[in-house]
Order: structure tokens, then sequence, then C-alpha cells
């Protein structure tokens, strides 16, 4: 079941990855303010991805930065682990986080650091939709 469990979330990782935005490519990055209204947004079942930057910096391959909002009793997708690093802060409403298969509460204002390979997510499972800013970089 283990196996299944991965190979899920594994699937789940990647059409995301393919999803961010999928009418561009990963670019070069340059500095830029992106306002709320420009966004890419990728909808999923019970949740929405905002996209504001997606692409290569001097430093790092395919940055990821966005906001996330989960409906109440959803999630983005399964815990996974990918090999970038990744910071997720909650901005609105609670939930559970997972990390590394342990389980704990999630709460407005927590931020979680996902080293390389390590399996994490989060699940909404308040009343509210749970609002949350994903930085995800790989370096080069």
């Amino acid at each position: 079941m283990k196996n299944i469990t991965t190979t899920l979330s594994l699937i789940a990782v990647a059409i995301f990855a393919l999803t961010v935005n999928a009418a561009d490519k990963p670019t070069q990055l340059t500095s830029a303010i992106v306002s709320q209204k420009d966004a890419h947004i990728t909808h999923y079942e019970g949740a929405d991805f905002h996209t504001y930057f997606y692409g290569d910096t001097p430093l790092t391959k395919g940055a990821i930065t966005g906001v996330a909002v989960i409906k109440p009793n959803n999630e983005i997708h399964p815990a996974h682990q990918h090999p970038d690093e990744e910071y997720l802060m909650i901005l609105e409403g609670s939930g559970t986080w997972t990390l590394n298969g342990k389980s704990q509460p999630a709460h407005t204002g927590d931020i979680l650091f996902a080293a390389p390979n390590d399996v994490h997510g989060i699940y909404n499972n308040g009343d509210v939709p749970l609002k949350f800013v994903v930085v995800r970089y790989q370096t080069k």
C-alpha cells in the first residue's frame, strides 16, 4: 500500500508541476512585482493555486512562488516529496501538517520548511478556507 501511496503522491506532484503555469515553460526570472490580479490561477478539486513566479533565477531552477487556497476538508494534493526545498506559511485558516510521517496541528502564522525529499503536506480539516504561501526551488 505504501508504494501505491508514494506513486500517487508523485503523480500528483508531477501534475501540479505541469499545471502550475501550463501555458509557460520555466523562464529566467527577473526582478518584478506581480499583483494578485495578475497571478495565474490553477483550479483543483477543493483548492486553487495562484502562481506569482515560475522559472529559473540566477541561483535556482524551477522556482515557484504562489498562494494556495484549500477549501475545508480538502488538500491541494496528498503528502509528497520532491528534490526541491520548500517553505509553506499559513496566512489564514488551520489544518494538519504532515512532515516525514508525523502529523501535527497547523495554525495561522506557522511556517513549514521541507528539505529535499522530505515527505510533507497540509490538509484543511478546519471550517474555513486555508490560505498559505508556497516558495519552492532547487539549486542549479
